[in-house]
């Protein structure tokens, strides 16, 4: 009868279902992620490749969502609080973040790419011309964790990648390590910030896969969201938010 009534407790909760309210998913990012997460400034809404994705997994579960703004170094412990459900911010799959949280199947594969200035761009070709230099990254990204490994490097850390690139441009820093896609997108954006600066897109490094993010304790949440992304990959709406973002069909 006691195990019977606290199973009922926990169920009510919402501890069993795999979030705190059964009718929302509390989804916990960092907006200053484009084109993945960002806040739209004409609207203000958070928005981007990633938030529609998991607004349309969590509409393919049943569940509403509310978008939380933390610092992206605030989300994981977020999540171990349970102030937040999903961690979805653009997290690389790494065996560091293996050991305190779960990973979702893997929605984008990115890789890691140089900016600098054109200046620069005659003595800088790849990451080995890196050494001993001055180099801008977003804090708790992988790029970060890069930097830090390039000898004789100093590494800056900004909030967000717009940061560190405005930073470039005023010669305080030789080079930005960033995800090539969020610096396309912030090119494309800034033409201004374009004119000045060289991408080194030929000289990508690794393979980065982008997953979602819950604690290990909530493996019943991680399967619904692998499977909400099957569906939704299957069923060609993965496709219509891809073009949406990326301009054509993945």
């Amino acid at each position: 009868m006691l195990k019977s009534l606290t199973a009922t407790l926990l169920i009510a909760a919402g501890l069993i279902s795999g979030v705190a309210n059964a009718a929302t998913l509390r989804v916990a990012t960092n907006p200053t992620f484009p084109p993945f997460e960002f806040v739209n400034s004409e609207t203000k809404e958070v928005t981007g490749f990633e938030m529609d994705l998991i607004r349309a997994m969590a509409k393919e579960m049943g569940y509403d969502v509310e978008i939380l703004n933390i610092g992206f170094d605030g989300i994981i412990p977020a999540l171990m609080a349970g102030t937040a459900d999903v961690g979805a911010s653009g997290f690389s799959i790494t065996e560091e973040r293996k050991k305190r949280v779960l990973f979702t199947d893997p929605f984008y594969k990115s890789g890691l790419t140089i900016l600098v200035t054109k200046d620069a761009a005659k003595d800088i070709k790849g990451f080995e011309d890196l050494k001993g230099k001055t180099v801008g990254v977003q804090i708790g990204t992988t790029a970060a964790a890069k930097a830090k490994e390039i000898e004789g490097a100093k590494v800056t850390t900004f909030n967000n990648a717009s940061e560190a690139i405005m930073d470039l441009t005023t010669g305080n820093s030789v080079a930005v390590i960033n995800d090539r896609p969020v610096t396309d997108y912030i090119l494309v954006q800034q033409p201004a910030l374009a004119k000045k600066t060289v991408h080194l897109t030929d000289k990508m490094l690794s393979a980065d896969d982008f997953a979602m993010v819950v604690t290990k304790q909530n493996a019943k949440l991680q399967g619904e969201l692998n499977a909400a992304l099957k569906t939704l990959k299957e069923n060609g709406e993965y496709d219509k938010i891809w073009k949406k973002w990326f301009g054509e069909a993945k």
